[in-house]
């Protein structure tokens, strides 16, 4: 599984723009993509900041939505003052239904889109995690 928190802050001038971009994100991921397990948005306490918890099946699932179409398509880079994608690990007791993340090489022969979201978006698996539940 691969889950990650990520920290966003917009624009002051482009919070409709961006509320309307996460209205269709949530959409098409939960419409179109069989390996979301959990896709929200949350605003945050400081001004213009929101965070988006994904949760997929596998890192490969994770890579399918950041290249999809949907994904893609959307102007991010207009809207995004900054992003921080944080890679988190649920606790076994704590996050019923949620398993570890991981990142499994890059399979022989995987397709370009794949070589390319690897490079894009490296896991980062946290060293203390290890022996951790």
């Amino acid at each position: 599984m691969t889950t990650l928190l990520a920290h966003i802050r917009i624009r002051p001038d482009k919070l409709e723009t961006w509320e309307a971009i996460m209205e269709d994100m949530v959409r098409q991921t939960h419409a179109t993509e069989p390996g979301v397990v959990r896709y929200e948005y949350w605003k945050g306490e400081a001004e213009n900041s929101y965070y988006c918890l994904l949760s997929f099946r596998d890192k490969w699932a994770f890579y399918h939505h950041q290249m999809s179409d949907h994904h893609e398509s959307h102007p991010f880079g207009e809207v995004l003052e900054s992003i921080r994608l944080e890679y988190v690990d649920p606790v076994s007791t704590a996050a019923p239904g949620l398993v570890r993340t991981e990142d499994p090489p890059l399979p022989e022969g995987a397709p370009e889109a794949m070589r390319i979201a690897q490079e894009r978006f490296p896991l980062t698996i946290a060293s203390w995690w290890a022996g951790r539940k």
